[in-house]
């Protein structure tokens, strides 16, 4: 394969350009035997040399997690975006990686004011002084999406203008073609990259970054936001000008506040550091756990402290939703991290439905409790919270269970959480804190009506449907017995988990069975009047009556093995 078959997708000569500049970049940082393995090395050495006008040479002196940092720094904005959603992903990526891939920074200089705004009046359809009464040239920030600068309404309202980066989208979408031929090429010819699964982070990073650049939707996160704290005087929520937003174009009020990494001018400025600490700690906590709408990078950087000790973030590009289901297996999940509970963190994980029948459940259980104990007790100034969810990913990985994307959304907004209360407040203790608002959260959502309700409706379905399905599966299996023409087909590559699940759907079927059996005949019984009379019950009533039972039971306990296996 030469260097062609990277460009198929599409075959332009934008891809070809882009395509060989990357992996310049990779040969430059000493990947080129990766490349190599993938059959991406080219006509030749020589061709590479041509390519990178002779500055090849592996960078040395650096270890492979520092190469691979330095070349998605070296690649640009979407390379150091899918290096910082990895930097959370430590299931994907091994630990060691993902605390290089931490230091990744947004090192991507501002482009030029006359192109800020001619796309600032493309977006209008108009002149921008019929807007804005005053806008700065010089942004207040750049990132590798888009740039911010000041303004002022003609009604006099100071804002900040958020505009992409011209071309950007196309730059992704030539970025996300190739990296999807680099992840499958991996898949195919590195067996070692296979349990990381390079297509499925490339798919995901792909809706991720395709919904942080469109600014509408950015927008409606910011109105969102505000109505869910509208009653809380603790935070606030820059308000938005959606006449004045598009997908490439953002206008919001703009914060005069002080950021609060900076705690020199939070002193001077009278403000309570501890209050601000336990308030930064609530403010993601209710985010997730009370609205299940939450922040997808409230690092310090995008909070800012304003005059009564209020707090306010910025940028909502990206942000985490979470359905009543997930509210309640993370409160679960919570309540057993809180609690040194491993086994209410294991069995949380397997309501979702990802701990596998092939997994060592007594030797999981082990590693989840050694490694909760181990950072319960130690106190906030030496935890690192980003560190210890990342650890337990990691021996969740070692069990081959994978964690939901959301489940680690959880633990960076945690740690981002600790990040902003050890700046603070040194001597605050983080679980200490936690733990009252999860119990608390956690006792209202077992108390809730429609929670139940809503669980058992949810088996009442799922036994409707089986019962429902039960006759005629029953009745063709049983034909095709007689006729000889039921058949089996399975691949034997693990002869015993075949076995096991095989006995295992033998006494569901069996047990589903015996329950049909028992409502039926209890439907005949409670119908007669025959056998002796107590207290005007028929024997034969309460002997279906007892019938209803058992199989109550029996469905009960069918229910619970088909939950606990995440399905039949």
């Amino acid at each position: 394969m030469d260097l062609g078959s990277l460009t198929r997708l599409p075959q332009t000569l934008r891809n070809l350009s882009r395509g060989r500049h990357i992996m310049g970049v990779l040969t430059r940082h000493g990947f080129a035997d990766v490349l190599a393995r993938v059959g991406l090395e080219g006509a030749s050495h020589l061709l590479l040399k041509v390519i990178t006008f002779n500055r090849y040479r592996p960078n040395e002196g650096h270890t492979t997690e520092e190469r691979i940092r330095m070349a998605m720094e070296e690649l640009g904005p979407t390379f150091v975006k899918l290096g910082q959603i990895l930097a959370t992903r430590p299931d994907l990526v091994p630990l060691s990686l993902v605390t290089e891939l931490r230091r990744l920074e947004d090192r991507v200089p501002p482009f030029g004011a006359d192109a800020a705004v001619a796309e600032v009046e493309i977006e209008l359809k108009g002149k921008i002084g019929d807007v804005f009464a005053t806008f700065e040239r010089e942004p207040l920030a750049a990132g590798s999406i888009a740039q911010v600068h000041r303004a002022t309404l003609k009604s006099g309202h100071k804002v900040v203008v958020k505009v992409r980066r011209p071309g950007l989208e196309r730059m992704i979408k030539t970025d996300i073609d190739i990296m999807a031929k680099l992840a499958q090429l991996l898949e195919e010819n590195l067996p070692e990259s296979r349990p990381y699964h390079p297509k499925a982070v490339v798919a995901e990073f792909a809706r991720s970054i395709v919904r942080e650049i469109d600014f509408t939707l950015e927008a409606f996160s910011m109105q969102k936001f505000a109505r869910n704290f509208a009653g809380d005087e603790r935070f606030v929520v820059p308000q938005v000008y959606p006449e004045l937003c598009t997908k490439k174009m953002l206008t919001v009020e703009y914060i005069d506040g002080t950021k609060i990494t900076n705690l020199e001018e939070l002193r001077k400025l009278g403000h309570d550091l501890p209050k601000l600490a336990r308030n930064g700690v609530h403010y993601v906590l209710l985010q997730i756990f009370k609205y299940g709408f939450f922040h997808g990078d409230p690092h310090a950087g995008n909070f800012f402290v304003l005059p009564g000790d209020k707090l306010c973030l910025i940028d909502y590009g990206l942000m985490g939703t979470l359905d009543q289901e997930r509210l309640d297996e993370l409160l679960g999940f919570m309540s057993g991290v809180v609690g040194k509970d491993a086994e209410k963190v294991i069995r949380a994980f397997r309501h979702m439905g990802i701990v596998g029948d092939d997994v060592d459940m007594r030797r999981l259980r082990m590693d989840a409790q050694d490694l909760i104990e181990r950072y319960a007790e130690i106190p906030l100034g030496r935890v690192d919270m980003g560190r210890f969810f990342a650890e337990l990913y990691e021996t969740l990985a070692r069990h081959q269970v994978r964690v939901p994307p959301d489940i680690h959304l959880l633990g960076k907004a945690l740690a981002t959480a600790e990040g902003i209360a050890r700046q603070l407040d040194p001597a605050l203790d983080l679980i200490t804190e936690i733990r009252p608002f999860i119990i608390k959260t956690y006792l209202e959502h077992l108390a809730r009506f429609k929670v139940l309700g809503r669980e058992m409706r949810h088996a009442v379905e799922d036994y409707g449907e089986f019962l429902r399905v039960l006759p005629g599966e029953a009745s063709r299996i049983l034909k095709q017995l007689r006729r000889g023409e039921f058949e089996v087909a399975a691949h034997l590559r693990d002869q015993e988990r075949l076995v096991r699940d095989g006995n295992r759907s033998s006494n569901r079927v069996a047990t589903g069975l015996v329950m049909a059996g028992a409502m039926i005949g209890s439907s005949v019984l409670v119908t007669q009047m025959s056998g002796p009379v107590w207290h005007g019950i028929a024997l034969s009533q309460m002997v279906g009556g007892v019938g209803f039972l058992i199989a109550g039971f029996l469905g009960l306990t069918l229910m619970a093995a088909m939950w606990r296996s995440g399905g039949v």
